[in-house]
C-alpha cells in the first residue's frame, strides 16, 4: 500500500517546472558567490575541511586535556607537520638541483644528439618558424629606426613599492596560511556550539538537518583521507624503492614527492613522475633509465588506481569516480590549485549533505555511486524514462533469479513508496505517476502468470476488494498473487467499483476470505459500510482489512464485522494460512470453521 495525496484538476494537469529548475539555479548562484568571494571563502573552506577531518581526534583528546588544549595541540601538530614538509622539500630539492648541475655536459650531449636525430619534416617546421621570427625582428628594427630620439633621464632609486612588489605574493600566502590556522583553532574549539547553532538555524528555515549528518560527514571524509593516505604512502614507498633499485639519486625525496603529489586527483601521480624522469635524463647515459622511471611511476599509479582504490576508497567515500573527476575540474576552475586539493573532501561533504538534507537531495543523486543493477532505483529510472520494455525485462529477470516475493518486497514496493514521495514533493508529474502505476499493475499480473501454481484438493476462495471509490490496489494485487502461489483461488473484483457491485460479485463467488484494502482516510466510511454489507450477505465469511487508513482506526472496522486488521502482507498471509488449516480440520469432522475476531 502506498501513501497518496489528493490534488485538484489544475495541479494534476500541470508540472511545477520552476521547482524542477531550482537545483540548476542554486548551482549557478553558488558558483557566482564562490568565485566572487574566493578571498574569504577559500581559507574558510580549507579550515572547515581540516576541522571536519580532525574533529574525531579532538573528541578523543578532550576528556584528558580539555577542549582548549586539544584544539591547540592539533593546530600545533598541523603547523609543525607543514613546516617539516616544506623544509624537507626545500632542502632536498636544492640538493637535487646542485647534483643535476654537475651533469651539464651529459645534458648538452643528449640535447645535441636529439637535435641531430630530429626528423626532416620537423626540421623544416623549425626553420620555417625561425624564418618568421627573423622577419618580425627585422620589421621591428626598421620601426625603431624611424622613431625620433628621445632624451633619457638618469635612473633614479627604485621606490619602496617596487622593492616590495616581488614579496607581495609571498606575504599574501603567509597571511592566508595564518588565517587558516586561526580559523581551524576556533572551529575545533567551538565545533559543538557551531553544530547546535547550525541545526537551530536550519530548523528555523524549516530544513530538517540531523546532527548525525555533521558527524557522518566527518567520519566519511576522515575515513577517505585515512584510506587514501595509506594508498599514497604505499605509492610513495613503492616508487622510492623502485627508483633506488634503478640507481636514481635521492630515492627518499622521490618517494616523499610521490606521496604528497598523489593527493592531487588524476594529475598528481603524473606530476610526481616528471621531475625524476628529467633527473634520470640528466644523470644516466642513454634513454632507457628515463623511460624506466616514467614507466615505473605510471604503472604503480595505475595499479593503485585500478586495483586498490576501487575496493577501499571507492566504497569508503560513496562518491562516483565520474563525479570526482567533474568535481576536480569544477573546483580547479573556480579556485585553482587550492580548489584541486579541496575537491575530494568538499565533494564528500556535499554528498553527505545530500543524503541527510531533503532540499539538497539532488546532490546525492549527482555525486553518489551508481546504484547496483539489481536495485529498485534502476527499476524506478526505467519507469521514469517511460521504458516499459526494459522495466518488464528487469522485473522478469529479477523474479526468475530471486522469486516472486523478493521482487515484490525489494523492487516493486520500494519503487511505489519512492514514487509517492516524489509525487508529493512535485518532483514527478501526474503523467509519470499514472504510467508507473499502470505499468506496475501489468508487471504484477504477468509475474504471477509466469509461475506455476500448486493444485490442492480444497482451495481457498479469496476475493480482493478495495474501498468503494478508491483506486490504489497495487499492494492488494501483490498479496493476491502471493496467495495464488500458495494454492489459493484468488480473484480481484476490480478498481473503482461501487459497494453494490462488490457485494454482487461476492454473492456470485461465495468466497471463504475477503481481503479489503483501504489506504485513503476519506474512503474509510465507505469501507466500513461495505464491510457491514458483506457480513450481512455472508455471516461466515472471513474478512481481513489492510492499508494505512484501515490500520489508523482498526476498531471501527472490527466493530463493522472485520475479523482482523493487518499491518502487513505477511501478517495477512499468516492469518489466511491459519484460517485454511482450521477450515480443513473442521471440514473433516463436518462442522463449519469458526471465524475468529481480534478486538481492537
Amino acid at each position: 500500500m502506498i501513501r497518496s495525496t489528493s490534488y485538484d484538476d489544475d495541479s494534476n494537469d500541470s508540472f511545477d517546472a520552476g521547482r524542477a529548475a531550482r537545483p540548476i539555479l542554486a548551482i549557478i548562484i553558488a558558483t557566482a558567490v564562490l568565485y566572487l568571494g574566493a578571498e574569504i571563502l577559500m581559507p574558510l573552506a580549507m579550515a572547515s575541511m581540516l576541522a571536519v577531518i580532525f574533529s574525531p581526534v579532538a573528541t578523543r583528546l578532550e576528556p584528558y586535556v580539555g577542549g582548549l588544549i586539544s584544539a591547540g595541540l592539533i593546530v600545533l601538530a598541523a603547523v609543525v607537520a607543514l613546516i617539516a614538509v616544506g623544509y624537507f622539500l626545500t632542502v632536498e630539492l636544492t640538493e637535487v638541483a646542485v647534483e643535476v648541475s654537475g651533469y651539464s655536459d651529459n645534458i648538452a650531449v643528449k640535447l645535441s644528439a636529439l637535435e641531430k636525430e630530429t626528423p626532416q619534416w620537423l626540421q623544416r617546421v623549425q626553420h620555417g618558424v625561425g624564418d618568421v621570427e627573423q622577419r618580425l625582428q627585422q620589421t621591428n628594427q626598421k620601426k625603431d629606426k624611424r622613431k625620433p630620439t628621445t632624451v633619457q633621464a638618469l635612473p633614479t632609486a627604485p621606490a619602496l613599492t617596487e622593492v616590495l612588489k616581488p614579496a607581495v605574493p609571498v606575504l599574501a600566502a603567509v597571511g592566508k596560511g595564518l588565517l587558516v590556522i586561526v580559523l581551524l583553532f576556533f572551529l575545533l574549539y567551538s565545533r559543538w556550539d557551531l553544530r547546535d547553532r547550525f541545526v537551530r538555524l536550519a530548523a528555523r528555515a524549516r530544513i530538517p538537518v540531523a546532527a548525525q549528518a555533521i558527524e557522518t560527514a566527518g567520519d566519511t571524509v576522515g575515513r577517505y583521507l585515512f584510506l587514501f593516505s595509506l594508498i599514497n604512502l604505499g605509492f610513495g614507498i613503492a616508487t622510492g624503492t623502485a627508483v633506488w633499485l634503478l640507481g636514481l639519486p635521492n630515492p627518499i625525496f622521490w618517494g616523499g614527492l610521490g606521496f604528497l603529489l598523489r593527493f592531487i586527483p588524476y594529475v598528481g601521480a603524473l606530476a610526481s613522475a616528471i621531475l625524476p624522469t628529467l633527473v634520470a635524463f640528466a644523470v644516466f647515459p642513454g634513454w632507457s633509465k628515463s623511460l624506466e622511471v616514467l614507466g615505473t611511476f605510471v604503472a604503480l599509479d595505475q595499479l593503485a588506481a585500478q586495483f586498490v582504490e576501487p575496493f577501499l576508497v571507492g566504497h569508503g567515500i560513496g562518491v562516483s569516480p565520474v563525479a570526482l573527476m567533474f568535481s576536480a575540474m569544477y573546483w580547479t576552475w573556480l579556485w585553482g590549485i587550492p580548489g584541486l586539493l579541496l575537491a575530494t573532501p568538499l565533494t564528500a561533504c556535499l554528498k553527505v549533505a545530500g543524503d541527510y538534507i531533503p532540499e539538497l537531495g539532488f546532490l546525492a543523486v549527482l555525486l553518489g555511486v551508481d546504484q547496483h543493477s539489481e536495485d529498485y532505483h534502476e527499476f524506478y529510472r526505467m519507469l521514469l524514462e517511460l521504458d516499459q520494455s526494459s522495466a518488464r525485462s528487469f522485473a522478469v529477470r529479477y523474479c526468475d533469479e530471486h522469486g516472486l516475493e523478493p521482487i515484490f518486497n525489494d523492487i516493486i514496493r520500494p519503487t511505489l513508496v519512492l514514487m509517492g514521495e516524489e509525487r508529493s514533493d512535485d518532483h514527478i508529474s501526474r503523467e509519470n505517476e499514472d504510467f508507473i502505476i499502470d505499468t506496475t499493475r501489468e508487471i504484477i499480473a504477468e509475474l504471477g502468470n509466469r509461475l506455476s501454481k500448486p493444485h490442492t484438493a480444497q482451495r481457498l476462495r479469496i476475493l480482493g476488494v478495495c474501498a468503494p471509490g478508491e483506486g490504489h490496489s497495487l499492494g492488494l494485487l501483490m498479496l493476491l498473487e502471493l496467495l495464488r502461489q500458495e494454492g489459493a483461488a484468488a480473484s480481484f473484483v476490480g478498481d473503482n467499483k461501487s459497494a453494490e457491485e462488490v457485494r454482487g460479485f461476492a454473492r456470485r463467488l461465495s468466497p471463504d476470505v475477503i481481503c479489503l484494502s483501504c489506504t485513503i482516510p476519506e474512503y474509510l466510511a465507505a469501507a466500513i459500510e461495505l464491510t457491514q454489507g458483506l457480513k450481512k450477505d455472508s455471516p461466515q465469511v472471513f474478512i481481513i482489512a489492510g492499508g494505512e487508513a484501515a490500520t489508523a482506526e482498526p476498531s471501527k472496522l472490527l466493530m463493522a464485522g472485520c475479523s482482523q486488521v493487518c499491518w502487513s502482507k505477511n501478517e495477512a498471509r499468516r492469518l489466511i494460512r491459519s484460517f485454511g488449516s482450521r477450515r480443513a480440520r473442521f471440514r473433516v469432522v463436518g462442522t463449519p470453521a469458526p471465524v475468529s475476531r481480534v478486538k481492537g
